[in-house]
Order: C-alpha cells, then sequence, then structure tokens
C-alpha cells in the first residue's frame, strides 16, 4: 500500500489498481471566502483526478471543496456525509454514496467504514483496511470519549487532527486518544494549510509512540 499525503487532512491511497482520494484540499478557496491563503503548493491539478473514489469526510471547505470538486470530471465517483451529498448535487455531481456513522463500504481493493466523529457539520472518520492493514483517519473531531472505541478496530496507522481550532481536538487531546487507540504508528494532521490555523506537530510525535511527521507531496509506501 502506498500513500500520499496532499496537506491538511488530505491524502492519495493506493493499493494495487486501486486508488481512493481522501479530502483533497486543492484550490485556494478558503482565503477567497474566508481570507486564509494556503500555505503549501497545490500538489494535483483537480482537473486530472481519476480514481476508484474521492472520501469527503464533510462539507467543509477544506475538506468538500466547490473550487476542486468543480473540476473533477463528472463521472467521479464520490463518499461523504448526507450534507456533503447536497453540495455535490449543487455542482451537477451525479456518481456518489452517502455514508453514515457504522455504515460499510468495499471499493475494490478497500474496504471502508465510517465512524465516529464530533464536528461542526456532519462528519465522520475512516476506518480503512487493505493488504492486511488497518488505518484510521480522523477527519475533523473535537475530542470525545467515544473516540477511544476505535480501538476495537486495531487500527495499525492513526492519522490524527491536532489543531485545536475551528471544531478539531487540540494536541494534547489527540495525544491521548491516540494512546487510547493504541495503533504502532501515529501521525498528526490538520497543522499546515493555513497559518491561522496551524500547530507544531513535534508536539504530537515527541509525546506518542510510533509518531511520524509525513512530508507534504511525498507517497510512502507502507
Amino acid at each position: 500500500m502506498k500513500i500520499r499525503f496532499l496537506g491538511q487532512s488530505g491524502y492519495v491511497l493506493t493499493s494495487g489498481n486501486t486508488e481512493i482520494i481522501i479530502d483533497p484540499y486543492l484550490s485556494d478557496s478558503v482565503n477567497r471566502i474566508a481570507n486564509r491563503p494556503r500555505t503549501l503548493p497545490i500538489p494535483i491539478e483537480p482537473g486530472s483526478i481519476s480514481c476508484d473514489a474521492v472520501i469527503c469526510t464533510h462539507n467543509h471547505l477544506d475538506h468538500l471543496d466547490p473550487d476542486t470538486v468543480e473540476k473533477i470530471n463528472d463521472e467521479q465517483f464520490f463518499v461523504t456525509t448526507d450534507e456533503g451529498t447536497k453540495e455535490l448535487l449543487k455542482m451537477g455531481k451525479k456518481n456518489f454514496k452517502s455514508l453514515k456513522i457504522g455504515e460499510s463500504l468495499d471499493i475494490k481493493d478497500f474496504s471502508i467504514t465510517a465512524v465516529f466523529a464530533k464536528h461542526t457539520a456532519e462528519a465522520f472518520g475512516l476506518i480503512i483496511r487493505a493488504e492486511n492493514k488497518t488505518l484510521y483517519f480522523s477527519g475533523d473531531t473535537l475530542f470525545d470519549e467515544n473516540l477511544f472505541k476505535i480501538a476495537e478496530f486495531k487500527p495499525d496507522f492513526t492519522f490524527i487532527c491536532i489543531n485545536g481550532k475551528l471544531g478539531n481536538m487540540n494536541v494534547e487531546q489527540a495525544v491521548l486518544t491516540a494512546q487510547k487507540i493504541g495503533a504502532n504508528i501515529n501521525i498528526p494532521n490538520h497543522y499546515d494549510m493555513f497559518a491561522s490555523n496551524s500547530e507544531d506537530p513535534k508536539k504530537f510525535t515527541d509525546n506518542i509512540k510510533g509518531g511520524k511527521i509525513l512530508e507534504f507531496n511525498k507517497t510512502y509506501e507502507f
């Protein structure tokens, strides 16, 4: 399995001939709408995206970005929340599936389950399984002890938000959550895209077993 970090909460996952993209923020729309310029270059041209699924964990701009989505071909398959599907329909997209917490979907080599997240909009986290590996992506979430139940999935890797603003848990809460979940490798995200909504990822990785910072736009092989 390969994973490429796109910044913020964005990832490209590849297993065999299957590719999925999670929360691609590939524009500067947050700056245009909310005066928060992106600090990282755009790693993928949205119009070039053609994968097995684009998964948007909720409908905020840095996760389901209209400026990104509108440039993706209309045949592309999306997975998102009920609120997210309403946004997709407004943009003329018709090939999508809504997931509720607890529901699962197989996308060729990947098995995907929507799991608990507590945010300022309807949201889910993700359990993704492939090649005998289990990955947990928190998406955006406030701290809640229900997150500890992710341990039941026995993830090998966690990808956890740490910025502590705008509906996300802070570093200390993210460390505690990762400890309770118990993965061997723990990776922070949602700290690098906007200067006004940032955090030092080493505060997380220095205080958790298996803490690892992924380099922007680098592909890793698990």
